[in-house]
């Protein structure tokens, strides 16, 4: 095995399974003799993304897609894992953001279902989508508040501490910020929907972890309520529970869990084909990470 990271870095001793790995810089990667490569850096040098384009065994399992030109083969096991049986050697296949894992898993079964016409997605982004990073200006931000100190806003350029970012990355010139598009573009592959109409909006939110997806669609055909449930409990990586007492909470339930957890399914109030609900996943637990393993362990098991 080997570990590759910045060369400002590189040299690191790193523990993995019992055993000291002392990091490379990307630098010097080649892909030579590697049967699964993963990469999980936004920033990776042109002539390293060169050469995992040009692989021609193994396969690269890559957390962030869009840095390619010819779009990775986008999987998520429990939705389209059946495409990784015939993946030719040297594919790359990419892993969708959080906040596309959270919506495709709570949408998927009620789109075969009830077939999803247009789509308007509300993201709420917590500081953990900005990585270490951010997660550490939050706390630092929200420390010199809470001692009546003046907010030194980097990281963010705007406060995050006790504040609503209404953009998540930078925006682009379609209006549209670059985690918009993201989900946007990832959804529609995803649910095997080319037809499917999305719209969405995100905004940073001042919590540590965790994604939120609030959903609002309109389909062909009404909702029936007395099916959802069953459909739910058929589906994989997500939980719903009609008769809950009181709606889940990211903090209290589902920060930790491995799944994503869905509320308040409710028909659109027209009567006619629609629905709305949150959905909820810990963007660590239920995340990326998590999705780029599993899609290694089906290669493997296949």
């Amino acid at each position: 095995m080997s570990l590759y990271e910045e060369a400002d870095s590189a040299g690191r001793s790193l523990m993995f399974k019992g055993h000291a790995c002392r990091t490379k810089a990307i630098e010097t990667f080649t892909g030579d003799s590697l049967s699964l490569v993963f990469v999980c850096d936004a920033d990776v040098p042109s002539a390293q993304v060169q050469i995992l384009e040009q692989m021609q065994s193994g396969a690269v399992i890559d957390l962030y897609p869009q840095r390619y030109v010819e779009q990775p083969l986008l999987v998520v096991p429990a939705i389209n894992g059946e495409a990784l049986a015939s993946i030719d050697a040297g594919r790359i296949i990419g892993v969708p953001g959080s906040a596309t894992i959270a919506a495709v898993l709570a949408l998927a079964p009620l789109h075969q279902a009830y077939q999803i016409l247009k789509l308007n997605l509300t993201v709420l982004c917590a500081a953990s989508e900005a990585d270490r990073k951010g997660v550490e200006a939050l706390a630092a931000e929200t420390a010199r508040l809470l001692n009546g100190r003046d907010v030194d806003a980097d990281f963010f350029e705007r406060q995050i501490a006790f504040n609503l970012i209404p953009d998540v990355g930078p925006v682009q010139a379609s209006g549209f910020t670059t985690l918009e598009e993201q989900v946007m573009a990832q959804l529609p592959i995803l649910l095997g929907d080319d037809a499917l109409e999305v719209d969405v909006s995100a905004v940073r939110v001042p919590v540590f972890y965790g994604d939120m997806v609030i959903a609002q669609a309109e389909t062909r055909q009404p909702l029936n309520l007395d099916e959802v449930q069953l459909l739910m409990d058929r589906a994989q990586g997500v939980r719903f529970d009609v008769a809950a007492k009181q709606p889940a909470s990211l903090v209290n339930d589902v920060i930790g869990q491995d799944v994503v957890i869905v509320n308040r399914i409710r028909p659109d109030t027209t009567g006619e084909g629609g629905f709305g609900l949150h959905a909820l996943s810990d963007d660590l637990g239920r995340g990326s990470a998590l999705t780029a393993l599993e899609i290694a362990l089906a290669l493997h098991s296949g």
